[in-house]
């Protein structure tokens, strides 16, 4: 349960921050965190959970606590980029300045993009290169009783509801308004984490956007719930096969062949990775 606690967790987070409303904005913020409190209450080891609580903390201006959640984060991992980065930040909000700079060579030492995220804090004070984290969830069961309860919190059937903002979601993709479409999607999973096609269209956004990272993460979680969804196949193929990935994109080609052999489109994908073109 603690996964889906965190997924839950992190999918809210990540929609506050892409909400232009700021009382729904307050509204996941605190619903995100209540989540990874929870999960980090029962898993006091793991970083995946300690690092998106710290988030959630850090976006609710609660350096010091957020400081703290960070530490077992990077005492798991000593090159992890990001939890330097948000470390460092937490302690600059609350005047450790040494222990802030320290923080910050090791950031700049193990973060790819600290360039980018540095020049965004100096202008806005913000972290937006600093993504939250998903953790594979294997016992369904957790996530209907997820469900369910989110259901009763939100005072809706789980069913009724997920397909209106499902299909407004379409549209405003359609439409190519990827900013309003995100937050859509992010309350359809809270409604029902175990929606396959929101994060098939989450991740046809992301890679829209060129962010490769969170695409992937959402094709993964889309084929989890649905391993038959072709779609969801063929996009991680073409991603890895842009990213020189040669061996990944085979393994989704050779999938997206056996789930339909017709397919033009896994057709076209087996071809590119066997002739070895892009």
């Amino acid at each position: 349960l603690i996964g889906v606690y965190n997924n839950a967790g992190a999918v809210a987070v990540q929609a506050s921050r892409e909400e232009k409303k700021e009382d729904e904005r307050a509204r996941l913020l605190a619903q995100g965190t209540s989540f990874l409190a929870r999960a980090a209450e029962s898993s006091p080891d793991d970083p995946i959970v300690h690092f998106n609580y710290a988030l959630a903390l850090f976006l609710s201006g609660k350096y010091a606590e957020a400081a703290d959640q960070l530490k077992p984060v990077i005492t798991a991992d000593a090159r992890d980029g990001q939890a330097y980065f948000l470390y460092a930040k937490a302690l600059e909000k609350i005047g450790k300045t040494d222990t802030a700079n320290a923080a910050d060579d090791q950031a700049r030492r193990w973060l790819q993009a600290y360039a980018k995220s540095q020049t965004e804090w100096q202008k806005s004070q913000t972290v937006n290169g600093v993504s939250v984290r998903m953790r594979d969830v294997l016992n369904r069961d957790d996530v209907s009783d997820l469900t369910r309860r989110n259901a009763i919190a939100a005072n809706t059937d789980p069913n009724s509801g997920t397909e209106d903002l499902l299909a407004k979601a379409r549209d405003l993709y359609q439409a190519g308004r990827d900013d309003e479409a995100l937050p859509e999607l992010h309350r359809v999973v809270m409604l029902e984490p175990t929606n396959a096609e929101a994060y098939l269209l989450s991740g046809r956004i992301n890679q829209r956007r060129g962010d490769q990272e969170a695409a992937i993460a959402a094709l993964k979680t889309a084929i989890f719930w649905d391993p038959k969804l072709i779609d969801a196949h063929i996009l991680l193929g073409r991603i890895f096969l842009e990213r020189g990935d040669r061996g990944e994109a085979t393994k989704y080609a050779t999938s997206a062949m056996t789930i339909d052999s017709n397919n033009q489109e896994a057709i076209a994908l087996q071809r590119q990775v066997t002739m070895g073109k892009n």
